[in-house]
């Protein structure tokens, strides 16, 4: 029985630079079937941070998102930078030079932004007692504004789409869940 994986005959970057690297892939499928080129996005891997401070409030981010052409709501979250092997210390690093924050950080998780067609993952961090300790870290390409909401308002956004990244609303929710602030009831149908 195949595994179902394709088999990879040629391969080409036909994009690389600090941000992204565009990957073009020549296939074939378990059944034979020619697939080329295939686009793989090589981005670093990412960490989003879901920061409660000692109420359980939750820290939100609004910055311009040029893509989306407007403000979106976030959570703190980024890129891991080269040489970055740690992602609760990316997040650490993240949480202050984006909202000046600290807390007591534990990792959660990982998810992948899209499966099929990027290659990293995002690691879910959970930051707790959550403080501000200093100013944001000037960045001219990133103007955010840090926001504090309560607990039922954070899990009203996520759901409604008010936080726009669907993968960061399913880390809000994960981390919320991890932290024990929300459970998680699964009541899965057996038999019939």
């Amino acid at each position: 029985m195949s595994d179902g994986k394709w088999r990879v005959t040629a391969s080409r970057h036909i994009h690389k630079d600090r941000w992204i690297s565009v990957r073009a892939d020549d296939c074939v499928t378990d059944e034979g079937a020619v697939i080329a080129p295939y686009y793989v996005l090589e981005y670093p891997d990412w960490v989003e941070v879901v920061a409660l401070d000692a109420d359980n409030n939750v820290l939100l981010v609004k910055q311009y998102r040029h893509a989306l052409g407007d403000i979106s709501v976030e959570l703190p979250a980024g890129g891991m930078d080269p040489g970055e092997t740690d992602p609760v210390e990316a997040a650490r690093r993240e949480l202050l030079e984006e909202a000046g924050c600290q807390g007591t950080l534990s990792l959660v998780g990982e998810t992948r932004p899209n499966a099929g067609t990027h290659t990293n993952r995002t690691h879910i961090i959970l930051a707790r007692d959550v403080v501000k300790v200093a100013e944001p870290q000037d960045e001219p390409s990133e103007r955010i504004e840090s926001v504090w909401v309560s607990l039922p308002e954070a899990i009203r956004m996520a759901l409604t789409g008010e936080i726009t990244v669907g993968m960061q609303a399913a880390s809000l929710l994960r981390g919320l869940a991890a932290a024990g602030v929300i459970e998680m009831t699964m009541a899965p149908r057996m038999g019939g």
